[in-house]
């Protein structure tokens, strides 16, 4: 979902695993398998995530900025929280997703309006219902394979 990890970062592991394992000169060990399965299963993920999971994320964006940028200023709202949704909605970058995100509900934890806390609710909510899609996706591809 909103991993720390950059594709690039996630394919260099992938690469450093598989090269130690064939520089390894010997029978493979349980452990050097291990990894190579490891590698396996991350390089499956990752296809994942770049194929079906940026629209999954695109929404989460547009529905979270069309709810923060609704909230009115009496509730709450304002122009530090419409700034924030049009960042939200604008961003295609998952690690950028995750910190707006985590921004929005940091702004929303202190504020004690019950606008704040029924929008901080329907995030969770939907962050959830993004994971539960994303498991989704996973296990879709895990399954085909067998």
């Amino acid at each position: 979902m909103f991993n720390p990890l950059t594709p690039a970062e996630v394919v260099s592991a992938i690469g450093r695993a598989a090269r130690d394992a064939a520089r390894g000169g010997e029978e493979a060990s349980e452990f050097s398998r291990g990894q190579l399965l490891s590698a396996y299963s991350l390089s499956r993920h990752l296809t994942v995530e770049l194929d079906a999971y940026g629209p999954e994320l695109e929404a989460f964006a547009a529905d979270v900025a069309g709810w923060t940028a609704a909230l009115p200023e009496a509730a709450g709202g304002g122009e530090a929280l419409r700034a924030l949704a049009a960042r939200l909605e604008a961003t295609a970058d998952a690690r950028e997703l995750g910190t707006l995100t985590c921004e929005l509900l940091d702004r929303l934890r202190v504020d004690e309006s019950d606008a704040a806390r029924e929008l901080r609710a329907r995030i969770q909510g939907r962050l959830r219902g993004v994971a539960d899609r994303e498991v989704e996706l996973l296990a879709a591809v895990i399954e085909a394979k067998r």
